[in-house]
């Protein structure tokens, strides 16, 4: 089913809300539906930031920013008073994984580290600590062992994507995933977006973004705005114009805590989106690519203007 906007949005909670399958899950009982399309057009001038309830604009920039940097300390986000992953990175949460040997706040090979270093070997602070002190043999056996499967510093599959979409031809293989199967044990929380792929057309760039599983109402909201953000960071960058983004969603489900929340959105008068404005100008279009990722690298948040964002209050729920 493909659905368009934010009145697609509204019904894509309304069709889970009626017809969704009742599951008992990993972290709660939800309501449940697969394989739903959601597309905004025209996303240079209507910024896909949902109106129907006012949504944490700083933290979608400040998180995306994060993964860009290939951070993985969710510490960097709860300094800054974002605290989204907060619950995937408590003490007590990370035990109860089986992570006991992470500091609080580390995530281990999750976004961040995906999109910079995919393939390199992921070793926790602990490990890292330890493979430094002077007695160690640890840390040459280990390089050694990095450096024999070509995995010593990691693939940069943003550096990858830059590369594809400046080539003449228009090309089908820039993708980015964050899906890495021999690294879901070592991660406080698997990707839920995890898989990214941009084409150029004469309107502009575009990205479809597949999700394997998505929370309705706190996380969809995100990952939206946070999609159409990287599209048009990448399409500045690379002085291209922005055309559409698309989101295919494998699980999509309601928590039953949230159901009375969605109750109330869905009935909410749906206001016009906001432009989104980097005010940072660019490297020139011939600059090289590093220059080009150390431009990313240095944005913050203060480089975004959001224009016009009308919305409804908040709507607050609980994490789960």
């Amino acid at each position: 089913m493909s659905y368009n906007n934010e009145n697609g949005y509204i019904n894509i909670l309304k069709d889970v809300l009626e017809k969704g399958e009742t599951k008992l899950t990993r972290n709660g009982e939800v309501l449940s539906g697969f394989g739903y399309m959601i597309v905004y057009d025209n996303i240079s001038q209507l910024y896909p930031l949902i109106t129907t309830k006012k949504v944490f604009f700083r933290g979608i920039v400040e998180e995306l920013l994060w993964f860009l940097k290939g951070s993985t300390d969710a510490n960097e986000l709860k300094n800054k008073n974002i605290n989204i992953w907060n619950g995937n990175s408590s003490r007590e949460y990370l035990d109860s994984i089986g992570l006991n040997n992470y500091n609080e706040g580390e995530l281990g090979p999750v976004y961040g580290w995906q999109w910079r270093n995919f393939g390199k070997k992921y070793l926790s602070q602990h490990m890292l600590s330890q493979l430094s002190s002077p007695t160690s043999t640890a840390l040459s056996e280990t390089s050694m062992l990095d450096n024999s499967n070509n995995s010593y510093s990691g693939y940069d599959q943003i550096k990858y994507i830059l590369t594809e979409l400046l080539k003449d031809t228009y090309s089908r293989r820039a993708v980015l995933s964050a899906w890495n199967p021999q690294d879901l044990s070592k991660m406080a929380l698997p990707p839920c977006h995890i898989l990214y792929i941009f084409n150029k057309t004469k309107e502009g760039l575009c990205c479809h973004l597949t999700l394997r599983s998505s929370d309705l109402f706190l996380g969809l909201p995100f990952n939206i705005a946070s999609c159409a953000l990287l599209t048009i960071i990448i399409a500045h960058v690379l002085h291209m114009e922005t055309s559409k983004i698309c989101l295919s969603i494998c699980d999509a489900h309601i928590y039953k805590e949230h159901i009375e929340q969605v109750k109330k959105q869905i009935d909410l008068e749906i206001y016009k989106s906001p432009k989104l404005i980097i005010n940072k100008n660019p490297p020139q279009i011939k600059s090289s690519i590093e220059e080009k990722i150390k431009w990313i690298e240095n944005l913050s948040y203060q480089d975004f203007q959001l224009i016009d964002y009308k919305s409804h209050d908040k709507l607050r729920a609980l994490m789960i």
